[in-house]
């Protein structure tokens, strides 16, 4: 069981480090270590962290505690949409000039100012 929640822990380590300011805190039987958790490795009782300094530990599995804290330092707030330009040029499959409107033209496939545009 305990294995299982600090497998968790770890992989939440692992994604969280991606496009988040993160902070990491590793205390191992209560001394802070200032090192930044790159991998754990279970073994019996016992974990392997793996520093991002490519220094590893080994310490028995009860004595390790690792916690996290994110703030997202960008999001995606919501989706961007292109501005919507003036048509300047519509052309058919053919290539053929249709005009500077989508308007009155049959269902199908156009080119819309350089962009492939279905008319349903």
């Amino acid at each position: 069981m305990n294995k299982s929640i600090a497998l968790i822990i770890g992989m939440a380590a692992m994604c969280l480090s991606a496009g988040a300011d993160n902070t990491q805190t590793v205390v191992v039987d209560g001394t802070t270590v200032n090192k930044n958790v790159t991998r754990l490795t279970f073994s019996g009782d016992d974990v392997v962290m793996t520093f991002a300094d490519n220094t590893s530990q080994t310490t028995d599995m009860s004595l390790v505690s690792i916690s996290f804290s994110y703030s997202p330092s960008t999001a995606i707030s919501g989706p961007e949409t292109d501005k919507v330009d003036a048509v300047k040029r519509v052309y058919n499959l053919n290539g053929q000039y249709m005009g500077n409107s989508t308007e009155g033209l049959r269902k199908g496939l156009y080119i819309v100012n350089g962009k492939k545009m279905v008319i349903r």
